[in-house]
């Protein structure tokens, strides 16, 4: 194939590849995908950016304070503030590590826990356009996505 034929090829599959992304971005952003999470800050009055920690927090175990921002992909101090609001809420309590005295860990309450389940469920729940899709698109689907996150699974 010729260097233009090929740049025309590429120049293709990127057209493609950016209107997946751009329909992707459109389903995870869509209002009415988003809507019971955005009633579950509504609802309790807790800012968004708190309710998403929730959604990195493990229910039944503490994370180091450095553990929940490298899952949130943000800085150590900006998690502080996170937690202060969910302790300010009575959602999660900063401990001291079992083992070393230095590092805090977040646990959360039996209401942060109630609170974290309700919004991970409303996370993970789709939306109801996936109904348009039968078993095995929804199977293809999931696995053509993950070969994109080979980081991930």
């Amino acid at each position: 194939m010729s260097t233009k034929r090929s740049r025309l090829a590429l120049g293709r599959a990127d057209n493609v590849a950016a209107d997946v992304w751009q329909r992707i971005r459109a389903i995870s952003h869509n209002p009415t995908a988003m809507a019971a999470f955005h009633q579950i800050a509504q609802d309790t009055g807790l800012p968004l950016a708190p309710l998403r920690a929730l959604l990195v927090v493990p229910l039944d175990e503490p994370i180091r304070m450095r553990e929940l921002a490298k899952r949130l992909g943000c800085d150590n101090s900006y998690v502080t503030s996170l937690v202060d609001a969910l302790e300010r809420r009575g959602l999660a309590v900063r401990e001291q590590h079992p083992t070393d005295r230095r590092i805090k860990v977040v646990v959360l309450t039996d209401e942060g826990r109630d609170l974290t389940r309700r919004a991970q469920l409303a996370d993970t729940t789709p939306p109801e356009s996936f109904a348009a899709l039968t078993a095995t698109e929804l199977a293809t689907l999931r696995d053509l996505l993950r070969k994109l996150a080979l980081d991930e699974d």
